[in-house]
């Protein structure tokens, strides 16, 4: 199966590993009924390897660094 350009970057890697954790804290927030802030912290966990993903697939590696940064 062919792999996409950012599965082969080690910060998408590490990003995911931060979102597990993220995604634990926001579990924990929302059993003490704090909703709103486990939603924050899910979307922006969500949104770290999203944007690295996103920046991966322009087409230039010019457009590639400067979606990195």
């Amino acid at each position: 199966m062919a792999k996409f350009r950012f599965e082969d970057l080690e910060i998408w890697s590490f990003s995911i590993k931060i979102a597990d954790k993220l995604f634990d804290i926001a579990d924990v927030l929302e059993s003490k009924k704090l909703f709103r802030f486990a939603d924050q912290l899910r979307s922006a966990a969500m949104s770290i390897y999203n944007n690295i993903a996103e920046g991966s697939g322009s087409d230039s590696n010019r457009d590639f660094s400067n979606n990195k940064f």
